[in-house]
């Protein structure tokens, strides 16, 4: 009797609660939107030093082309990335086939999802914004709806798939693979309607299209 008063309702250790810092990046995107009626090019850009009162002053990374040292990284943590289509969440996935979906302002996770057997190796929005598609180290795509819902599955490829890009129309999209091939799929009907071949290697890369300019 005196052990079980040590233990909650449910049985579990009591966990003290988190004061997590919530980061709003929309300031510094409306300054650089702002920036851009003034300034013509970097003649008219003010240096940022490293001093609070320079804070106001922040923009996103598209704002500090010629100072690149603002995005570099030093330490790995995912396989892949991709926004979900508000921004409003981050959604990686990886080496354990795990989908973490996290908050981008407080940077807590609210959920996580076993989404492949094997590593997540690329993730891309439909251009409509209503479908994710993902590949693993396995050759196997997933479509999945905005909400996380899974609605199909199959083997695109007999090794890992590096990449993949949608059409501009949606209608179509592309894989490219270890296997040393770029294969053109149907979206609705997951039919292969051609396989672009001709790699001496991997094949880690393919774009369908460019993307629009931020504007």
């Amino acid at each position: 009797q005196q052990a079980m008063q040590h233990l909650t309702f449910d049985g579990k250790r009591m966990r003290k609660a988190v004061n997590r810092k919530t980061i709003d990046y929309n300031p510094s995107v409306i300054k650089y939107l702002e920036n851009r009626i003034w300034q013509r090019d970097q003649r008219d850009m003010w240096a940022i030093q490293p001093d609070a009162g320079y804070y106001n002053d922040l923009v996103p990374p598209i704002g500090m082309l010629n100072n690149p040292m603002n995005a570099v990284t030093t330490k790995f943590v995912w396989t892949s990335t991709n926004k979900t289509p508000e921004g409003r969440r981050l959604v990686p996935g990886a080496s354990s086939g795990e989908f973490t979906l996290w908050n981008g302002l407080t940077f807590n996770f609210e959920t996580i999802l076993q989404a492949h057997d094997s590593p997540v190796r690329a993730m891309t929005w439909s251009d409509n914004d209503m479908w994710m598609l993902t590949a693993d180290h396995g050759g196997y795509v997933k479509y999945w709806q905005s909400n996380m819902n899974n609605v199909k599955m199959f083997q695109a490829h007999k090794e890992a798939i590096r990449e993949t890009s949608f059409s501009p129309t949606d209608n179509k999209f592309a894989t490219c693979s270890d296997d040393g091939t770029v294969r053109i799929w149907d979206f609705l009907c997951c039919h292969e309607e051609r396989i672009l071949q001709g790699h001496g290697k991997e094949a880690t890369a393919v774009i369908t299209q460019m993307k629009k300019p931020a504007r």
